[in-house]
């Protein structure tokens, strides 16, 4: 599969899986990803106007995220435990279906009770020619790549933007390769395309690195010994 952007009769590559040559036109949106929830996920539920039966604080003053441990996982049989409710299984269903379903479950209890859920370690990796690599909090479900490199820092000197190579398991367990070009500007405004949880986004370095660093390295004393050199000659003019 390859996603291109259309510009006159000439399709400019975006987002190319390695294996399908065929062009798509990226005026048809991207489906909309929808995180499903699985054992092992971390997240707060809140309750609005009933603290004491959530998880988390979602609509306090103080926010709950993972690094201050204010909240509950989900088992590996895919349940988790709640005041009130009990245990409750959540695995198989997404964000939203999970938010729908607790709505209900409540609502024995609750006069059209608020119920919000969120995850809180989804994350996504970068590596290569980025400025800070490592690994990055997905803080919505709708996070586009552009915003996750920007997070990392942006491209450095060397990043060959035209080959950003997206890693992403599919609903079969395997491994997927795409390849993305950021380089065309008129692309990055058309392009719908989010990163998901555990994509690993590997910004490679341009071929020529080396000879442009050793280039680099050797302009340096140069200048500088041209810097001296015009500054001698103008004490000396005068």
């Amino acid at each position: 599969m390859a996603l291109a952007l259309y510009s006159g009769c000439t399709p400019q590559l975006l987002f190319q899986h390695k294996d399908y040559p065929s062009a798509l036109d990226l005026s048809v949106p991207e489906p909309v990803y929808e995180h499903v929830l699985e054992p092992d996920d971390k997240i707060i539920i809140s309750v609005w106007g009933h603290e004491e039966l959530g998880v988390g604080s979602a609509f306090g003053v103080y926010s709950s995220n993972e690094a201050f441990g204010k909240y509950i996982s989900i088992n590996q049989q895919g349940e988790i435990t709640l005041p009130l409710l009990g245990d409750v299984r959540l695995a198989g269903l997404t964000v939203r279906e999970a938010n729908l379903y607790l709505r209900q479950l409540y609502a024995k209890y609750i006069s059209h009770p608020i119920v919000y859920l969120r995850v809180l370690n989804h994350s996504v990796t970068l590596l290569g020619e980025v400025r800070t690599p490592g690994n990055y909090e997905i803080d919505r479900e709708q996070k586009s790549v552009v915003e996750v490199i920007g997070q990392a820092g942006g491209f450095t000197d060397y990043a060959d933007a035209s080959a950003v190579k997206l890693l992403r398991k599919n609903q079969k367990g395997e491994v997927e390769e795409y390849v993305i070009d950021l380089t065309d500007i008129e692309s990055l405004y058309l392009s719908n395309l989010h990163v998901q949880n555990r994509d690993i986004l590997y910004v490679p370095e341009r071929r020529n690195k080396q000879f442009e660093k050793v280039v680099s390295g050797l302009l340096v004393p140069i200048v500088g010994v041209l810097g001296t050199a015009s500054l001698i000659f103008s004490v000396i003019k005068k």
